[in-house]
């Protein structure tokens, strides 16, 4: 059997056995089934089962030959009725699709309050942590102060963190306090983070790290206090996006 017109007639609806038994048969102007057999080692009960699914589908006919029944393919041009047959399937379930999207809109709305989730200890903000390295986005915009609870935590677990926001190509835009200028940033840090240094009127202002990503905000508390919020919620993100944003403006490189 050739691989290349076995799995295009896989594409078209044939079953391995169907795929068998109708390439045999193209060969013969008819076929019966003890025939089948010694062509494919397939067992009788198999092929008979294939026969009948192969006539559902227009492939293959029943004859009469000297008394005994015997099969042959019909022309292969009635393969295309199996590509319209699909096409009309999809039609189908496109028609219907669109009949359900209103519907499945107003659930949506119905559904699209804010959720509000809290977090206890270190590890539900580790619970938390792992939704965000996971986003759909892959991308984060994050305020950091100097002190957080990433710099102060468990070393093993800040180079997991690390890790897994390599792995997953994690883009960011960052807002940093002052300190960043004095240290001294790799040029891949700078091109993984993205960072800014936030206006001087911030400094030391705040102990929360706030990341925004998808559709949701979430605030770690510092390693003092042990806890995080996550608010799910399309009108918060768009509002802090806003406020992001313009701090990002105000926001100074770092070189």
């Amino acid at each position: 059997m050739n691989n290349q017109t076995a799995n295009t007639l896989r594409k078209f609806g044939l079953t391995d056995t169907e795929i068998s038994i109708y390439l045999t048969s193209l060969s013969f102007p008819s076929i019966t089934v003890n025939e089948l057999v010694k062509q494919t080692n397939i067992k009788r009960t198999t092929i008979y089962h294939a026969l009948e699914t192969l006539t559902q589908k227009g492939l293959c006919a029943k004859k009469q030959t000297f008394g005994k029944q015997a099969f042959s393919v019909t022309d292969p041009k009635n393969i295309e009725n199996l590509l319209e047959e699909k096409i009309n399937e999809l039609q189908s379930q496109k028609k219907a699709l669109h009949e359900l999207l209103p519907l499945l809109e107003q659930n949506k709305k119905k559904n699209s309050s804010m959720v509000v989730s809290h977090y206890e200890g270190i590890e539900g903000i580790k619970l938390v942590v792992e939704d965000a390295l996971y986003c759909k986005s892959k991308h984060w915009d994050i305020i950091s102060p100097i002190k957080n609870f990433f710099s102060e935590f468990d070393k093993d677990y800040a180079e997991y963190f690390v890790r897994t926001r390599k792995i997953r190509q994690l883009t960011a835009r960052s807002l940093w306090e002052d300190y960043a200028q004095n240290k001294n940033l790799s040029g891949e840090i700078l091109k993984e983070r993205n960072p800014k240094v936030l206006p001087s009127v911030m400094q030391g202002k705040f102990k929360s790290v706030i990341c925004l990503y998808d559709d949701k905000v979430l605030i770690i508390s510092s390693f003092q206090e042990l806890s995080a919020i996550l608010i799910q919620s399309q009108e918060f993100f768009e509002t802090m996006q806003a406020v992001f944003d313009g701090l990002w403006q105000s926001s100074k490189n770092i070189k």
